[in-house]
């Protein structure tokens, strides 16, 4: 059986790696998205000429927003079973699009940066009375709002920073030879 296409429709396998495509930017929008608002808000008072501390910053309240956006951040990033398959996903997806070097960067990128890039806002942000730990005693107040424990979390991250890479790079290593051996392109 024989398939004519005409100029105004596509092959199958096109709409596929659209299909892959738009897997991919979902996975990169729910892990990576979150931790890069964290540093929105952060860049944001920092461009404002906000120091960190208990006070308002010239009447804004931008404690309040990076504290959401962390909370956000960490709802996503610190359950690692969950950025595994998110990432293990957008590894697949990049697969079916042929592209095994962006499939191995996603495997290991994806789930140490949905945690380091939130860690590295709240350790930018930190003043001298403010000293998150993994007891989460105390409370920090930042621009004008109780930070609560979205603070304390980013001293909890360490421990799975540590555990996560070298998983990570295992992974990435193997979806990136298999993708090599198997799902890179072909000369035509």
């Amino acid at each position: 059986m024989s398939y004519d296409y005409h100029d105004e429709d596509e092959p199958p396998a096109r709409s596929a790696h659209h299909y892959a495509l738009g897997v991919w930017l979902t996975c990169a929008t729910i892990l990576v998205v979150p931790s890069l608002l964290v540093w929105f808000v952060r860049l944001w008072a920092l461009a404002a000429g906000c120091a960190p501390g208990p006070e308002l910053c010239h009447g804004a309240t931008f404690g309040g927003g990076l504290r959401d956006t962390l909370n956000l951040a960490w709802f996503v990033g610190s359950n690692t079973f969950i950025t595994f398959v998110i990432s293990f996903i957008a590894a697949v997806a990049s697969l079916i699009c042929r592209k095994p070097l962006q499939a191995a960067l996603t495997m290991l990128l994806f789930p140490i940066l949905a945690l380091l890039l939130p860690t590295l806002a709240v350790q930018s942000a930190l003043y001298a009375d403010c000293k998150p730990n993994e007891a989460g005693v105390g409370d920090c107040t930042l621009w004008g709002s109780q930070m609560g424990m979205s603070f304390h979390s980013a001293a909890m991250t360490t421990g799975p920073l540590y555990d996560l890479v070298p998983f990570n790079f295992a992974l990435a290593l193997m979806v990136g030879v298999i993708g090599f051996i198997f799902f890179r392109r072909r000369a035509e």
